[in-house]
């Protein structure tokens, strides 16, 4: 008994020291300087450009469709808006740079779904004051490891078990 507690101290140890979620500084910038602040300002919800967020496990990057739903027509002087039609006339996509995404080594699950709709997590818990952003951050503006993780499920009074995450 007493080695299967050890052993499991030295796993959880070894895992603990693996990082969940990677914070990608961009390998260059992204396609449009998007502004958070100017659009959540006006009232737009995450889940509009970020669909899928309270229905799936990964919550979608905006597409160039999901732009020109707005930007079809000069809105603004703003040089960025106007990108966008320069992007779509091209017939090209938008490229955006991940910021946040699973390390391979973590082993983890991670539902957008199961955090946003299930959790009632607001977005600025995990992506911080994303929404005050007028400019696209170089990096992660929050960094996880399995104690930031560990930290909220205790907060919040949930599974700290390894296999609610690890599978």
């Amino acid at each position: 008994m007493r080695s299967m507690r050890m052993i499991g101290l030295l796993l959880f140890a070894s895992v603990a020291s693996v990082l969940l979620v990677t914070s990608r500084p961009a390998s260059g910038e992204q396609p449009i300087a998007f502004n958070h602040k100017a659009h959540v300002s006006k009232g737009l919800d995450c889940a509009i450009c970020h669909r899928y967020v309270r229905e799936q496990a990964f919550a979608t990057l905006p597409t160039i469709e999901t732009c020109l739903m707005c930007h079809s027509a000069k809105m603004s002087d703003n040089p960025e808006e106007a990108k966008i039609r320069e992007f779509a006339k091209r017939g090209e996509p938008l490229r955006w740079q991940r910021l946040y995404a699973l390390s391979p080594d973590a082993a983890a699950y991670f539902s957008h779904r199961r955090h946003v709709t299930l959790g009632n997590i607001p977005c600025a818990t995990c992506h911080g004051p994303m929404a005050e952003r007028t400019t696209p951050p170089p990096r992660a503006l929050v960094r996880f490891d399995m104690d930031f993780c560990i930290s909220c499920h205790q907060e919040k009074k949930v599974s700290t078990a390894c296999v609610a995450c690890h599978r």
